[in-house]
């Protein structure tokens, strides 16, 4: 059995479309196995001053948002800020924008649709647990 986590998880949550935001909230709620304090934005912009301003364990991130219109986001989290593991939940269903994203330093490539409750908990306890190890600096050494 396991053992639940005393100190909730934080979470930056940056997604721009309210009912997936909704699903999550609603997914996240339902892990008995952890506690999770979820931070919603809608905008990356908005997402990059909160990790400026606070701490977060880990970073939940749509990799398509309305003021991001391309596979940057990961890029302009790890040039603001390399202390938070990321894990990505797109509807990107694509062999060549996952291995993109773990090359860039996603920790987990999640498909909204496609992961239950226990695995996006699971996903993001690793990733908050695993830490920022892996920041730019090992990305560029791995490329080389």
């Amino acid at each position: 059995m396991t053992a639940i986590r005393r100190r909730p998880v934080r979470v930056l949550f940056v997604e721009d479309n309210p009912g997936d935001a909704r699903l999550v909230k609603e997914a996240l709620a339902d892990v008995r196995t952890a506690d999770f304090e979820l931070t919603h934005v809608r905008r990356l912009q908005e997402g990059l001053r909160r990790l400026a301003r606070h701490k977060f364990d880990v970073l939940l991130l749509d990799l398509l948002l309305d003021d991001t219109p391309r596979l940057g986001a990961i890029l302009d989290i790890y040039e603001q800020s390399s202390r938070v593991p990321v894990v990505v939940l797109t509807g990107l269903d694509d062999a060549s924008v996952r291995k993109w994203a773990r090359n860039e330093g996603a920790r987990e490539y999640l498909i909204k649709g496609k992961v239950e409750s226990e695995a996006l908990a699971n996903s993001l306890l690793d990733a908050a647990e695993q830490g920022s190890a892996e920041g730019p600096a090992a990305r560029t050494e791995r490329r080389h």
